[in-house]
């Protein structure tokens, strides 16, 4: 009977022990989490938040500038449908990867343990903010197969800063030039223009000695360039246009 009493306190001292071990794993894995999480919110802060914004919610003051409007990355429908390693790639290389995204990789500044750190910070700050109201993902990505979306994309990445979302003339950074953009939307301007001089006017092909906008040359492809023109011709459609 000795022994028996003995066996059994030697059980429960064991169960004891692995509920102790449990308690202490479980706060050390929390501790853990929790650094990481702050890891990812400092790293976000200095790499994201010009654009998305200091809570994640797209209204960074970067958006102003560029005129692309970043993504809500608080919204979760959104999120949701991205896995952990697509957020991972978005962040290190950007429209490398994903061409219909706006913006760049950051692959130069980001070690890759840090860019997981956003990634598991940003999970925590997704909430419930009904159905997914804009395209997913992978319908993005499957309409930036159309020149036209391509157009679009790529006119408010590198024209919409000076030309205006709606080619008004008017962007961000067109109020301290002195020569002003042209307004791509004029119907007059734009019936004069065929989308082979548009192509030759954003490559630099025609350079003219007052010519004021940068020629962007390698800087952007042929195809992509294409694409543009496309789109800027859509500009100036009208309801009376023909």
């Amino acid at each position: 009977m000795k022994n028996i009493r003995l066996s059994k306190r030697k059980i429960l001292i064991f169960f004891c022990s692995i509920a102790i071990l449990s308690i202490f794993t479980n706060q050390y894995i929390l501790a853990q989490d929790d650094e990481r999480i702050k890891r990812g919110k400092e790293a976000y802060k200095k790499h994201c938040s010009v654009c998305h914004g200091k809570t994640g919610s797209g209204d960074g003051p970067g958006s102003e500038i560029s005129g692309v409007p970043p993504r809500d990355l608080t919204d979760k429908a959104y999120m949701s449908l991205l896995t952990d390693d697509d957020i991972f790639k978005i962040i290190l290389y950007g429209e490398e990867v994903f061409p219909y995204l706006q913006m760049p990789g950051r692959d130069s500044e980001i070690e890759e343990s840090i860019s997981w750190d956003i990634v598991y910070y940003l999970r925590t700050i997704t909430v419930d903010k009904g159905p997914i109201k804009t395209p997913s993902p992978q319908e993005r990505a499957e309409r930036f197969k159309e020149p036209l979306e391509r157009g679009k994309i790529y006119y408010i990445r590198y024209c919409s800063p000076c030309h205006g979302i709606s080619g008004d003339g008017k962007g961000f950074a067109a109020r301290g030039l002195v020569s002003k953009p042209s307004a791509l939307n004029d119907p007059v301007l734009m019936s004069k223009l065929t989308e082979q001089d548009i192509f030759a006017h954003v490559k630099g092909l025609k350079k003219k000695g007052d010519r004021k906008m940068p020629i962007f040359g390698r800087t952007i492809t042929k195809d992509m360039v294409n694409a543009i023109a496309i789109y800027v011709k859509t500009l100036s459609t009208t309801p009376d246009s023909p």
